[in-house]
Parts: structure tokens; sequence; C-alpha cells
């Protein structure tokens, strides 16, 4: 190839839509400047790993586009074509650090695009005895040969232009990375990469978060908890037991002094101790004397964000701060795989405000990630105060065993701190069948023995659980719900059996029966506008005869305080997070929280996973054991009762970690099984997708407030219209969504049509 390299400025990326080119100069110099950045801020957390990871990403930055300087690249590039040929330009970047022996540096710039692989399948590409892993095997267009074979032609030609461009960057002493390791090193780069591409094409501005200033956000909170106090003391002794070990609570855990080596803390304070705010305080204060960048909160379920993240934007935010900068919310993903900015990659969330206040499907699936998508925030981790709030709802039981051990090592070697707290607390580290007795770490009580038994015995008073054990009819449950004093809270275990009941309670009781409806049928924004109106409702003692219907998203953190629940069977853990959306307050001084169970009439349907569970909670009812004192038990004897399948689920996954099959890591890591699709239910906002104007394109916090998720089994069903982003992003038509019923709207009547038999969860 005499003349395929050109002596003019090489270009990275093409003009197009009113950006000019940006040369390769430009790109690669700013990817290793960004990458840069980002990899010392977290390595700064990390004295094990900083000087590998380091160079790592030194490395994998200055090579990560070398492919381009081909001129078969170039010519791409500068008449903005598709890349007929099919050259990966990754290839040579990838092929230069394999001859260095920079393994985990090659292997970083292989995956900036396709994300991570799975080792054993490349280690299987053997072709003519030659060892090809992290090498590209297809052949190209008309040229009669494989990527690899042109680059090993070539690759000392593209090396002398990149190397008058740029200093040689040499060779180290390898040092084989863990795979949370290898994960927070191409997130350095991927969020680099992709950072700059946006900033040329206009979609981001050159960004990074405030800083935490924890100990002025601490003062702060201080100030806001100490304005809570009521004025007058409450009128009964429950009510005034209960804020005096609130203010209790609150304070055990700003003070609360921890040894060096103590970095997992657990919290089982039960609902109405105010932990929103203590454990926060806690946050702040471990982070201002360890000089940490970031607090995550990590809540099970989308609707509980706004709740929490309006409490700290109201009692974090400094003066001429502006809120959504500081308190930052991630309701689902809004992730899309394209790779020009036209498929909505600028609707990634960053994870760089001080507070970050996301989901565990969003937090967790990230840490087992391999898409570059999601990979990319990864970063913002280290060096982070973690809250995993109403950790029992967090996660499946087989993933927590291989989160177990990332937590841990964010912990140990990323400068991380991690409280996991929930009022029905399953302490599953205890438990042979997660941690291995030479793996647990110490994990010590944020809140003093004395006080917790004095707000478990309030607890106790609070509620009474009862079961109803015979299985009622669609009608019966109806029945029997109206039979108790309201107001009223119904949860079902799938979206469906929501929908129908809170359908038929509206329907067929008459205009008498008031009714509520809330799941992740409907979209965040729509959520919000319920969680107020009931929130209002509920102070109104007089507004007493109406109900509720939801799903468990609203099972833990949501400060309802409903005179009666009810709870489809499921497990301990659910039924005592339930209890603690009735008399929340000791305000109607007893209160009765139902397990039932229904007999699947009239296309109410049972959740396939709570088969085990519902068992054990029959059993625990039975026995006298239907209290938060032994959700341990309870966890220990659903893993008993699945006849090995978690056990052998969890280290399933261990294993594949431990071979580097990244693939099957994050196949076997999705917190929500259901093949799902982000559908916009917002008119306006379709029609500003429709415009093909990028200017008019929502932005991501608008596509996530107006948007749902719908399993991909059930758009047939619906028929949503694609949004002309391939398969990134679909609409509704108008008539298949409303407030009250969300999506299922345009469901149900297919249902009543005609019988569908899969479960909508």
């Amino acid at each position: 190839m005499t003349d395929s390299l050109k002596i003019s400025e090489p270009l990275a990326h093409s003009a197009r839509d009113g950006a000019p080119q940006q040369t390769y100069r430009d790109h690669v110099g700013n990817v290793c400047r960004y990458s840069a950045l980002f990899a010392g801020d977290a390595a700064a957390f990390s004295p094990k790993w900083r000087e590998p990871f380091l160079a790592t990403i030194e490395r994998a930055a200055a090579y990560h586009d070398l492919g381009k300087l081909d001129e078969l690249f170039q010519e791409v590039l500068r008449h903005n074509r598709k890349n007929k040929r099919g050259y990966n330009h990754v290839e040579a970047g990838t092929t230069h650090l394999l001859r260095l022996k920079q393994f985990e540096a090659a292997f970083t710039a292989y995956a900036h695009h396709i994300g991570l692989p799975s080792f054993p399948k490349e280690k299987a590409k053997i072709a003519n005895n030659l060892n090809l892993a992290f090498r590209d095997t297809n052949d190209l267009v008309g040229l009669d040969k494989s990527a690899w074979q042109w680059t090993e032609e070539h690759l000392d030609a593209y090396l002398k232009q990149h190397h008058q461009l740029f200093p040689a960057v040499g060779a180290i002493s390898n040092a084989l990375l863990p795979g949370l390791v290898r994960r927070l090193a191409l997130s350095c780069l991927v969020d680099a990469d992709h950072s700059d591409t946006a900033r040329h094409y206009r979609q981001e501005r050159e960004l990074r978060g405030l800083p935490l200033r924890a100990g002025d956000r601490l003062a702060r909170l201080d100030q806001y908890v100490a304005n809570l106090a009521p004025a007058k003391p409450p009128p009964t002794e429950q009510e005034r037991l209960r804020l005096k070990v609130r203010q209790q609570v609150y304070h055990a855990c700003r003070d609360r002094s921890l040894a060096g080596h103590e970095r997992i803390v657990a919290c089982d304070s039960p609902v109405g101790t105010g932990k929103t705010t203590a454990v926060m305080a806690h946050l702040l204060n471990v982070a201002r004397e360890r000089g940490l960048r970031r607090v995550f909160v990590v809540l099970p379920y989308t609707n509980v964000i706004d709740q929490s993240v309006d409490v700290y934007r109201r009692s974090l935010v400094l003066n001429g701060e502006a809120p959504d900068e500081v308190v930052a919310a991630h309701h689902h993903r809004v992730e899309f795989k394209g790779e020009n900015w036209r498929d909505l990659r600028q609707l990634t969330q960053r994870w760089d405000a001080p507070v970050v206040v996301t989901t565990a499907v969003q937090f967790f699936e990230t840490l087992a990630a391999k898409e570059t998508t999601a990979l990319r925030k990864l970063h913002q981790v280290p060096g982070s105060a973690i809250f995993v709030d109403e950790s029992h709802a967090a996660m499946p039981a087989p993933l927590w065993p291989q989160m177990w051990k990332w937590l841990r090592e964010l912990c140990d070697d990323w400068g991380c701190h991690l409280v996991l707290a929930s009022g029905s607390l399953a302490r599953f580290w205890d438990l042979p069948d997660f941690v291995p007795p030479a793996e647990r770490p110490p994990v010590a009580e944020l809140v003093p023995d004395e006080l917790r038994k004095e707000a478990a015995a309030l607890e106790t008073r609070r509620v009474e659980l009862k079961t109803k054990p015979e299985r009622l009819s669609l009608a019966g449950l109806a029945d029997f719900v109206q039979s108790k004093p309201g107001p009223r809270l119904v949860i079902l275990n799938t979206i469906q059996s929501a929908a129908i009941f809170a359908k038929h309670l509206r329907t067929a009781l008459g205009p008498g029966m008031q009714v509520e409806h809330l799941s992740t049928a409907l979209s965040p924004r729509d959520r919000g506008i319920i969680i107020e109106r009931v929130r209002a409702r509920l102070k109104v003692q007089a507004d007493k005869d109406w109900v509720l219907v939801a799903t468990s998203c609203i099972e833990a953190g949501v400060d309802f305080s409903f005179r009666t629940a009810f709870r489809e069977s499921c497990g301990l853990v659910n039924l005592l997070q339930i209890s603690g959306r009735a008399n929340r307050s000791a305000e109607y001084g007893n209160a009765e929280v139902w397990d039932f169970r229904h007999d699947e009439d009239g296309f109410l349907t049972l959740h396939p996973h709570f088969k085990v569970s519902r068992r054990v909670l029959e059993d625990m009812f039975r026995e006298g054991k239907a209290a938060a004192a032994h959700c341990t038990e309870s966890l220990q004897r659903e893993l008993n009762r699945d006849v090995g399948q978690t056990e052998s689920f969890a280290k399933s996954i261990l294993q594949h970690e431990k071979d580097a099959d990244y693939p099957e890591v994050a196949k076997l890591c999705r917190l929500i099984t259901a093949d799902t699709q982000t559908v916009l239910v917002n008119q306006d906002l379709i029609a500003r997708f429709d415009s093909r104007d990028p200017e008019q394109f929502p932005n991501a916090k608008e596509v996530m407030l107006n948007s749902v998720q719908i399993w991909k089994s059930r758009l047939p069903d619906l028929d949503p219209k694609p949004l002309g982003f391939g398969d990134d992003l679909f609409g509704l038509r108008d008539e298949q969504y409303d407030g009250f019923l969300g999506y299922m709207k345009g469901i149900l009547p297919l249902l009543e049509a005609k019988p569908i038999g899969a479960i909508i969860t």
C-alpha cells in the first residue's frame, strides 16, 4: 500500500450536521487527556491498583484509534461514507499493544466499542496454528484477506504516522487485572472517547461534577433535620416515643465513629425512624473524614427515587447551587448502543453529581455490565459512600454472592464505604450459602444495640401481621378488602393483577369505591402525580373509603401510611416492608396487615418466582415466626427449599466471572430478567422526535420521566411506533395509555377478548 497514508492531517471523525471534521491529533489528544483525568480521580483511592491501572489506560488511550490512520478508513471519514470494506479501526491499536505484551491495555482498546468480550471465546480463535485472541478475524470486503492480515501488513506505517503526532508509549511489566478493575479501566477510556465525540458534535459540554463538600452538606442536613422537630409535643405517648427514637437514630448514625478497617455497616432501623436522613448524615460524616468524592443512594424501585431526591435536594443543596446538579436522579435505563450521535447516546447518564440517587437495577447491573454505554459511568464509583437502602429488595438472592465480592472490592481496594439498610434486613453475609466463612469481612452495626431494641419494641406495637389462608376470587378479594377500615392499600405481585383488580374495583363496585392505581405500567411522571395525590388524600382524616391498588414498586421506602394493608403472599421480608406503609407514625393506634392469596380468577396471575417464598411464609405464620427477627431464618429456609437452585446459579455467576466470560456474567446478573423496551408515552415528546430536528429532541430527563419499560413479547400486541432510532426507542399511540392504568389500558382489552398466557410482572 504505497500511497495508503497521506501526508495531509488525518481525521478521526467526519463532518456532519453542521459540525466540522475532527482531526486524529485533536481526538486522540483529547481522549488521552480525559481518560487520564478520569483514571487519576478513581486511582487516587486505590494504592493497590493505582500504578497498573493508570498505565493500562494511558497505553489504551494512546493507541485506541490507531487503525483510523489507514487510508481505507480515512476515505470513509473524508467523505462521510459507510465503511464498506468492514475494516475495524480498533484492530491496529490492539495488535500493537499485544506485540508490546501490554495485554490489559490491548484488551481495553479492543473492547472500547464492542464491550467486554468472552475470554474463552477469544482464546478459541485459532487459525493456521496462530493464536488470534483479541484480533479481528473477519474478511475485508473485496480485498481477499482478513482484517488481522491487513493490519499485519500495514501496522508499521500506522505507527510511523502516529508517532509523528504523539510520542511513543513504551511497555511496562504486566499485571493482570481482576474483572472489576478491567471494567473500571474500560469505563475511563469509553467515557473519554464518548465525551470528546459528543463535545465535538455539540451534544455535551465539557463537564466535571460539583465537589461533594461533605462537611458543608452535613451542616446543612443538621439544620434541616433540626427544623423538622414539631413545635408542640405529639399528642400520644406512642408518637412521643417514636419521635424520641427518630432523633436518637439520627444522632447515633451521624456521630458513629468507625475504625479504619470498618468499611461495611448494617442498619436495620425500622420504618419511621428516619433512615433517609440518618444514613445520609452518616455517609457525609464518613466522606468528610475519609475525603470521599461522591455519595450513591441505591433504591429498589424507581418511584422511591423522586421522594428521596426531593428530601435530599431540600436538605443538601447549598446557597447558589442548582439542585439537579447536586442531587442527580437516575430512574431507569435510557442507554442506547449506536455509534453516532443521532442514536441518542447523549441520553446516557453520567453519575458525575455529588449525590447520585439511582435504582438497584441501574447500579448493580452496571457493576456486571459488558456494554460500553452502561460501563461509561462506572469510574465515578471509586471513592464513594454507597447506601443500598431496602437491601432485601435490591436483587434476586443468587446475584448477591458475586455482587458482594464486587462491593467488597470497592470497599477494600477503591476507598468506598457501604451501608446496607432495611427495616427487614436479612443478613445474607452470615449464611455459608452466600459467603464462605473465610471471606466474611466485619460488618458493623450502625445503630447501637440498645437503641435498636427500643425501636423494634415500638414496631411490634404499631401493626399486627395476619394471614388469610383460603384462596380468594376476584370478587371475593374485593369483598375482603372492603370489609376492613380505610384508607386501604392492596399490593399484588404482577402488573396485570394490579391493573385487573384496580379496574374491577372502579367499574364493578360503582362510584362509591374510589380507587387509585400505581405500578410501573405508568411513567415516572404519572407515578409522581399519583404519589402526590395519594399523600394529599392520606392527610385528610375524613377521606377514608378509598383504595390504592399497587405492585411491589411501593413496597419499600415510600412514606405512605394507610389504615389497613393487604399483600398478596410473597415472602416474609415483603410482608414486613408493606407493614411500613400502614400506621407509619402510630397515628391509628394500631393497624392490620394481611397476607392473602387469590385463585387466578378473572385474569389475576401468579408470579412464578414466589412459589418457594410463599410456602416458607405460610410455615412462618404457622410457627408464630412472622416477625422481623426471623428474616435471616426465612431466607435460609428459602435457600434450603429450592433444591440447590439458588446456590447453583450463584456458583455459575462466580465461575463465569473467574473465567472472564463477561457477556455471560452480564446476562446472568440482570436484576430484571424480562426483556424490556423503552417506550415513550408522551405524545408531545413523540412529535418532537418525529420532527427529525435534533434541536427539538427531548433531553435525558424528559425521556426518563415520560417513558415506560414494556416486555418485548408484548410489543406486537401494542404495536408501538418506531421513532427512527433502530430498536432503541418506540412510542405508544394516545389511545393505548392513560394516567390510571398506564400502558395496561392497551393490554386489558386484548386480555378480555382473548386470554393471553404471559404474566406481566
